[in-house]
């Protein structure tokens, strides 16, 4: 887990599935080395001062105590932050980096 200490309230840290998946992401060009974690940075920052800025993850049944953003939008395929937040530890947990690509209009071959 890696600590991003912030003159803010909170400290954020990143889990080792974020480190991995932020990783991933990097490697497979969802996202721009460089614009990517000068974005982080940031965000990093804006969470240590405001992580409830960002709503929870709506769900059906028992509520989840975790937290998204869109990270890069604006086309084809979006980037999601997910979080979560303990506020006995004043800490924000950067949990996952989610990729979502564009729904698939038919199966190959079906016309459908």
């Amino acid at each position: 887990m890696t600590s991003h200490l912030d003159m803010g309230r909170y400290n954020v840290f990143t889990t080792t599935q974020f480190e991995d998946l932020w990783q991933r992401a990097l490697s497979n060009g969802f996202i721009d080395p460089l614009v990517g974690s000068s974005q982080l940075e940031e965000l990093i920052s804006f969470l240590s001062a405001d992580p409830y800025y960002f709503p929870l993850i709506d769900t059906a049944g028992e509520p989840v105590d975790l937290r998204r953003l869109n990270f890069i939008s604006g086309g084809p395929t979006r980037v999601e932050i997910w979080y979560s937040v303990v506020e006995d530890d004043k800490a924000v947990y950067l949990v996952t980096v989610e990729v979502i690509l564009p729904a698939q209009q038919t199966f190959p071959g079906f016309g459908v």
